[in-house]
């Protein structure tokens, strides 16, 4: 016996596959669901003005100090913007460094700071010396590791000498500090006339 199909069942047999082609493609290409319970949105869950936040040694004595105007917390990246900051170390048997700058953002632990606009570090004199100041437009601190570094300009006075470079990192723990590139200074001379 032989099956024949008339010129109508030709047109609905390609209808009936456009029909399958265009589901499997809806399926196939269709975006998920937006979340919108808010836990991946930038959003801050928490503020607060006029903190201070202090980290104690394993001695269980201050070992850095963080002071700001104000904090938000955001709970996506469990990160914390801070504004007008101010951090200082405090280490038994080395001088106190205080950075402040205008904004900075702090990781989920702590561990690190990255300062950002006008940073002004400040190095307590010691041994007869002045105070060492530095001035950067960003920088990024590691407070517990007593470390510090920058890719921008950065410029350096203490008392009437000036040094000045691009890129700089510090290690307070082995009182080391490098300039990467383009540095120029001038000294005051510690022999008087």
């Amino acid at each position: 016996m032989k099956a024949s199909f008339g010129p109508g069942l030709f047109p609905i047999g390609v209808m009936a596959a456009l029909a399958g082609l265009t589901l499997w493609l809806s399926q196939t290409t269709q975006l998920p669901e937006p979340d919108r319970t808010g836990k991946f949105r930038h959003d801050p869950d928490y503020r607060i003005e006029h903190f201070t936040l202090t980290k104690l040694s394993p001695q269980g004595l201050p070992h850095h100090v963080l002071v700001a105007d104000k904090m938000q917390h955001y709970p996506d990246d469990d990160t914390t913007d801070v504004t007008r900051p101010h951090l200082t170390t405090l280490v038994p048997g080395k001088p106190r460094t205080q950075v402040s700058s205008d904004t900075g953002q702090v990781n989920s632990d702590g561990s690190e700071v990255q300062l950002t606009g006008n940073v002004h570090l400040i190095r307590d004199g010691e041994k007869g010396n002045p105070p060492l100041e530095a001035f950067a437009p960003d920088l990024l601190v590691l407070p517990d590791d007593e470390k510090a570094h920058t890719d921008s300009p950065v410029r350096f006075v203490q008392g009437a000498s000036r040094l000045s470079g691009t890129g700089f990192d510090i290690d307070s723990a082995a009182m080391q500090s490098t300039l990467h590139s383009r540095v120029s200074g001038q000294f005051e001379s510690r022999h008087k006339k």
